[in-house]
């Protein structure tokens, strides 16, 4: 918490410096409570993905302050983010999004067009949406899970409770209580905790994140429906979206463990080795005494003079 206020004050306090402070209250859309509105101006969208990202480096610094573990460690067992990892993972799964957006835009169509300065929003959900998703997996699946998990001496109780605990953590941040909405957003959660626990990482997460939030955003920016894709207290859900949900994200985790399996990606930490201490070869021959008298001394030999 300490973290995230350090994140926001400063990238507040710059805001302000730039824009002034009456200006960047109407332009954020913020309230006397400081909370996002309903203005989907790139400005407040702007603000709120970037302090969502922030969570990246939240999580970072909670963990090494507070648990003296280097702040690497969450992103996977390796130490950092295993980029050709991660590239694998969205590449095998976006074909699996793209079809998901495309049954439900002929099925749903959207009811309202265009939002106003769609190009300046498709280009932060292309560029930018993809660090506020990540920001939440490391929030969620990462700082979270791995504390959750290590109360626990027990693989499969650790894995459990954790991944309740972050998927209903992460549905309520949403800001609907609706149950379907609930189980819906509980599904992305649930996938990563899965694959993310067998993958030794959150790039797993991370991709399934990355891919929902952007095809989302281009999908409803381009043709339509971008006010309606964004859930609030006011948002309903039905049992087939969350049957539809779980049958795409169950085909992600899928292509995502066969993957897994076919490149042996990293699932445990490996300590590294600690070099053995260098000392000097015993000698199996060693060599003769030199020939000559000797007397005994404290019950040890000891050579006087050579014989003749």
């Amino acid at each position: 918490m300490l973290s995230l206020l350090v994140v926001v004050g400063l990238g507040g306090t710059l805001l302000i410096l730039i824009s002034g402070a009456g200006e960047l209250v109407d332009g954020l859309g913020l309230t006397a409570l400081g909370e996002v509105s309903e203005d989907l101006s790139p400005l407040s969208m702007l603000t709120l993905d970037l302090m969502l990202a922030s969570l990246i480096v939240v999580a970072g610094l909670a963990t090494w302050i507070v648990h003296r573990i280097r702040p690497r460690y969450v992103s996977s067992v390796s130490g950092g983010i295993r980029w050709r990892w991660l590239a694998r993972c969205l590449m095998i799964i976006t074909p699996v999004w793209v079809l998901y957006m495309l049954i439900g835009t002929l099925t749903d169509p959207p009811a309202s067009g265009r939002p106003d300065q769609w190009i300046l929003l498709l280009a932060m959900a292309v560029l930018i949406t993809p660090f506020q998703a990540a920001g939440e997996e490391y929030l969620f699946r990462g700082w979270l899970v791995q504390n959750v998990s290590a109360y626990f001496a027990h693989p499969a109780i650790g894995l459990t409770a954790s991944t309740m605990v972050s998927a209903a953590l992460f549905s309520l941040a949403h800001g609907s209580f609706d149950p379907w909405v609930i189980a819906n957003i509980s599904t992305l959660a649930v996938a990563a905790c899965l694959t993310n626990w067998r993958t030794g990482g959150l790039e797993a997460g991370i991709a399934m994140h990355v891919v929902n939030n952007v095809a989302v955003g281009v999908v409803t920016i381009t043709i339509g429906g971008y006010a309606d894709s964004f859930v609030s207290e006011a948002t309903t859900g039905t049992a087939v979206e969350v049957a539809i949900g779980l049958v795409v994200h169950a085909i992600a985790v899928a292509l995502i463990l066969w993957q897994a399996r076919r490149t042996g990606v990293q699932r445990l930490y490996r300590p590294t080795a600690i070099p053995e201490v260098a000392r000097a070869p015993e000698n199996t021959n060693p060599p003769a005494p030199p020939a000559g008298v000797y007397v005994l001394a404290n019950d040890r030999p000891i050579w006087t003079a050579p014989l003749g």
